[in-house]
């Protein structure tokens, strides 16, 4: 692995142990861990706290390109590396970690400490498919590793970022630039200690009973390969904890992993590997590893970040209709349309309920927030309309009555996701339709919700997912040529594409306070990831992208 970074000097011993102390003194503050793609189980793309990023260092040009580091790795058409996974604090035999779990197109994963910048293991996912055989890749099934990994997830966060009924954060040795002291002791003053969590709820249905993980203890890495079998990894070497479980077929083209409660999910889609298309579960408490499935009966599940789930563990997948048609429901699943925001139960995958607007196809997985006493989904369809729904009763008796739904608008196309989140007093939901960004408003209060627009990006070249954190937008510009005659193949798109930058917004503005500039020389397509003061993109020549506060060791 190359690397390449920027370096602010070497602090003494004795001031790195204390800023480690303090740092786990405020632990409070932190924020809870990027486990899993969209940040959290409900998909929301929303950091809550971070002591170091914050909008005043930005603002007071703190915050720019740390270091990259590029990974041996081969794409499979435009598919190179999956969104950073993050373990904000590893307690090992080589001290107190900070890594990111990236996997590779190649069946590889990935691990680097990113205090460092310098590599901490590769583990090689070696193919061991019944068959043997490996199709040719193509663009709608380009094969190898494409899911992205998770770590375990908790159902729910609490309001201020920490798992519900957990403590949760990182202890971190980071300190700040030479003469100006540690990082932590210059946002002490911003920073007030929240109030303890509340007693966690009880668990909801189908929920099962797992060990915690202990203080100091660590948590496995879940992977699926091209082979399709769950592995089951140890984030401190990367070494297998267990035999591999059967999970998927080999070749399919599966989204990324969440581990929540015992369970972990993904989705196939495109028909890769001879497999239907279906939201996947295994249980791994069971001795048996039980894996349960639901098919779409053909249709499409819109998006690669995976089922969301409801803060009651519901799953919610969005359907498009595959290009062969309109498939025919299966017995069971209520007559459920190709263009549908389907919930299903957490452990059976059995169908509770759907949403299909008159009109229309969705382009991007839901996003869960809650109001009041309720769960809210927000989705968008090609056309730029965004959708809000009842978490409990997604379209009435019907199933065509969303709670509320904004005009059309933004350019139609695909969407890489929204991102939810709230300031004290608002709740925002951002969408990245076509060449922008948009910042809606919610208003209202039970069936009279709303949606207003608020603010609009400047315009992006095939725009990532945003996230948020602290009050900042962090949206990437990710440069990848999507245009086209149909049939434009992967090595044509990745030479009319441009490098990937980097902005960080204003949440409640848009006000551009700070961009990459120049900083990546290639385009991105996996989505960003952002924790303990750092934001993570990586690129299609295989290259980790790290922006932040700088960092003496």
């Amino acid at each position: 692995m190359r690397r390449n970074f920027t370096s602010t000097g070497r602090a003494s011993a004795a001031v790195a142990v204390a800023a480690c102390g303090l740092a786990s003194a405020l632990v409070h503050a932190q924020g809870r861990e990027w486990t899993t793609s969209g940040f959290d189980a409900q998909r929301t793309r929303w950091v809550r706290s971070d002591i170091r990023l914050t909008k005043s260092a930005i603002e007071e040009g703190e915050f720019r390109f740390l270091w990259k580091a590029t990974f041996d790795n081969e794409a499979r058409q435009l598919h190179s590396l999956t969104q950073p996974v993050l373990q904000d604090l590893l307690i090992g035999y080589r001290g107190f970690k900070t890594l990111a779990f990236v996997g590779g197109g190649a069946d590889r994963i990935f691990s680097i400490d990113t205090d460092l910048a310098k590599p901490y293991w590769t583990t090689h996912l070696t193919y061991a498919a019944a068959t043997g055989s490996v199709p040719a890749s193509t663009w709608d099934c380009p094969g190898g590793l494409l899911a992205t990994p998770a770590r375990r997830t908790p159902l729910t966060q609490s309001a201020f970022g920490r798992s519900a009924g957990r403590r949760g954060g990182r202890a971190s040795s980071a300190v700040g630039e030479p003469g100006r002291g540690a990082a932590v002791l210059k946002r002490l003053a911003e920073l007030q200690e929240p109030p303890s969590d509340p007693p966690p709820p009880p668990p909801p249905a189908g929920a099962k009973a797992v060990e915690p993980i202990p203080f100091g203890g660590v948590d496995p890495l879940y992977a699926v390969g091209s082979d399709g079998l769950l592995r089951t990894l140890r984030v401190s070497d990367g070494a297998m904890t267990e035999p591999p479980a059967a999970f998927l077929p080999p070749s399919t083209y599966p989204s990324s992993l969440v581990f929540v409660d015992g369970f972990v999910y993904t989705t196939t889609t495109n028909g890769c590997g001879a497999t239907p298309n279906a939201v996947w579960a295994i249980d791994t408490t069971a001795t048996d590893k039980k894996v349960t499935r639901w098919d779409t009966t053909g249709s499409n599940i819109v998006g690669t970040t995976g089922p969301t789930l409801g803060t009651d563990g519901t799953l919610f997948v969005a359907l498009a209709p595959a290009s062969g048609g309109a498939p025919v429901a299966a017995e069971g699943t209520l007559d459920v349309p190709p263009n549908a925001v389907v919930a299903l139960s957490r452990d059976t995958l059995t169908v509770k309920d759907w949403f299909a607007p008159p009109d229309g196809t969705f382009n991007a997985p839901p996003v869960v927030f809650t109001h009041g006493d309720r769960d809210v989904l927000a989705i968008t369809s090609t056309d730029g309309r965004l959708f809000l729904l009842d978490g409990g009763s997604l379209g009435g008796s019907d199933h065509q009555r969303p709670l509320h739904v904004t005009a059309a608008a933004g350019t139609p196309g695909p969407s890489p996701g929204l991102a939810t989140w709230e300031d004290g007093t608002t709740r925002w939901i951002l969408t990245a339709t076509g060449q922008t960004v948009v910042a809606f408003k919610v208003s209202g209060e039970g069936d009279t919700l709303t949606a207003e627009r608020a603010w609009e990006s400047r315009p992006l070249v095939s725009p990532l997912a945003p996230i948020i954190v602290n009050g900042v937008v962090f949206a990437a510009s990710s440069g990848e040529f999507q245009g086209g005659a149909p049939g434009t193949g992967a090595k044509e798109r990745a030479e009319r594409s441009t490098p990937a930058v980097l902005y960080a917004l204003d949440a409640a503005t848009g006000k551009e306070l700070w961009t990459s500039g120049t900083a990546m020389t290639s385009f991105a397509r996996a989505g960003l990831s952002a924790g303990g003061g750092q934001v993570y993109v990586v690129t299609f020549d295989n290259t980790l992208y790290t922006f932040g506060i700088p960092m003496e060791h």
